[in-house]
């Protein structure tokens, strides 16, 4: 029946009819009619219009544009019951088994890889709070499933991620969506803010470094001072040759801090002029010298070697450069030494980067290794960087450039104060020797010593192989009197704990050559 078959049979009366048309599915929700009563006809005609216009009422009108399909069916299983319970709680952010935030998100994000390493999909009841974590949204899709990604592409509205969902793109296979406005959206670098502008600057930098240094110079004339001096900064972090003539333009800017930038961008192009000319300067204030040994020396037929530092003068063109009057004779060569690239120390003067901050000085004794550091950390020279190391430089810059016995010997040297400032450039996961050399100093006699964020890197940094492993042996050390040390402790177990029984209910599904995919000690 329809609306307007009842609108008909009201105008003309339910005395001119003797039955009503079928009602159809409506004859499912009314109640029987009483064929005695003499009003049956009219109650039935009564209890359809009020049936009809709840459906009417209650009926969505078409959406316009095409039906959204339903989505595809999963194929990827489930994680086990027990990495789900733990998974819940970490993407709600509930302090449950871990108290910081700032561990939670961590083991979090170590969770969601393992899952994804593991062809497994986020169970259906967690799809919601997951995309609710926006802040988590790389480390999500992969985990999402087809109907997740399905949900996200609906979420989103994207017309070009629908498509793919509705294919039913596997998990894994979903493509990160860069945050922001896109590279290619000029009107970003004409009309936005100054932190819009450098941000999409150093994008374009790492994606197309010769089209965004001629953007800079579109703009350069008509740019504040600390515009050019964060433009030139960004073109310094990723100097390539064709950077030159731009830079060496920069070294006349009359802000110090575009002059202070394009020296350190020029610094990085080992066959420019710039360097060169420091070059130059350094092989007239550095020289080492050969002496005439004495005494125990001269039996064992051993050289001496003096290095002689002879601070350069500030003339104009050394102002130029960047060693200019107002530096004090050190900090002049600190920046004459971090301009030469660490490689050409040996052709300079006859001794390695190493062997500068190991040679005996006459008085006045020069620092040469703040300028040392820096060059090796610009030019991302390892082998220069565990070289200092083994002669005594303990400069946390140089961390990320060692190999694991460097910073096995570093650890060993560094103070327990200072133990986390070291840490907190070891990139994760640690070695296990390390894990173990750090592990040693926590539960020592000076572990007392330690920084609070000593512990909290260590929860981090442990493979996961033996995270298990320290969580056993830190629950065996019992309780420290001290009531800020048992917080630590506590702290620093539970995330190993949490991290190891992740790993444990996983670790059967990783693929063989996954190096997170090992045996427990």
């Amino acid at each position: 029946m329809t609306f307007e078959s009842l609108a008909s049979i009201a105008a003309v009366g339910t005395g001119q009819r003797s039955t009503l048309p079928s009602l159809g599915q409506l004859s499912t929700y009314l109640p029987a009619a009483d064929e005695s009563a003499p009003e049956a006809l009219a109650y039935e005609l009564l209890d359809a219009a009020a049936a009809l216009a709840v459906v009417r009422r209650g009926t969505p009108a078409p959406a316009p544009g095409d039906p959204t399909p339903p989505a595809p069916a999963d194929t990827l299983p489930e994680p086990p019951v027990h990495v789900v319970s733990l998974l819940g709680p970490l993407l709600a952010d509930d302090a449950g088994a871990i108290r910081h935030a700032a561990d939670r998100a961590f083991v979090l994000q170590e969770a969601l890889g393992l899952v994804a390493a593991a062809r497994m999909r986020l169970p259906y009841r967690l799809l919601g709070t997951a995309l609710a974590r926006t802040d988590l949204r790389s480390s999500v899709r992969p985990v999402l499933g087809e109907r997740g990604a399905w949900l996200l592409a609906q979420l989103d509205g994207n017309a070009t991620s629908r498509p793919a969902a509705q294919a039913g793109l596997r998990a894994g296979q979903m493509t990160e969506v860069a945050a922001g406005v896109p590279d290619d959206e000029t009107d970003v670098w004409d009309t936005g803010t100054s932190e819009e502008r450098l941000a999409w600057f150093r994008r374009l930098r790492r994606r197309d470094p010769e089209r965004a240094r001629d953007e800079a110079l579109g703009v350069w004339k008509e740019s504040p001072a600390a515009f050019r001096a964060e433009l030139m900064a960004a073109v310094a972090d990723t100097a390539v040759a064709s950077d030159e003539p731009f830079c060496e333009a920069g070294l006349d800017d009359r802000a110090e801090g575009v002059r202070v930038a394009a020296a350190a961008a020029l610094s990085r192009l080992p066959g420019s002029a710039f360097v060169a000319r420091m070059a130059a300067r350094a092989r007239a204030s550095i020289r080492v010298d050969e002496v005439d040994p004495g005494g125990i020396h001269r039996l064992l037929r051993r050289s001496v070697r003096t290095l002689r530092v002879t601070p350069c003068d500030s003339d104009d063109a050394a102002v130029r450069d960047g060693l200019t009057a107002r530096l004090s004779s050190g900090e002049r060569l600190t920046r004459l030494v971090a301009a030469v690239p660490p490689g050409a120390w040996p052709e300079l003067c006859g001794a390695t980067a190493a062997e500068l901050v190991s040679l005996q000085q006459d008085e006045p004794r020069w620092d040469l290794a703040p300028g040392l550091v820096t060059a090796v950390v610009r030019h991302r020279d390892a082998d220069a960087a565990n070289a200092l190391v083994t002669a005594g430089i303990g400069d946390v810059r140089l961390v990320p450039l060692l190999s694991t016995e460097a910073l096995l010997t570093l650890v060993a040297k560094v103070p327990p104060t200072l133990l986390g400032a070291v840490l907190e450039h070891v990139p994760l996961p640690w070695p296990a020797e390390l894990a173990t050399a750090v592990g040693q100093q926590l539960i020592g006699r000076d572990g007392h010593e330690v920084r609070p964020e000593a512990w909290a890197l260590f929860a981090r940094g442990v493979p996961l192989p033996v995270a298990g492993g320290w969580a056993n042996r830190l629950r065996g050390l019992g309780q420290p009197d001290a009531r800020t040390a048992r917080g630590l402790l506590r702290d620093t177990t539970s995330v190993l704990t949490v991290r190891a029984v992740l790993y444990d209910e996983l670790r059967g599904f990783l693929p063989p050559q996954d190096p997170r995919r090992g045996g427990r000690p």
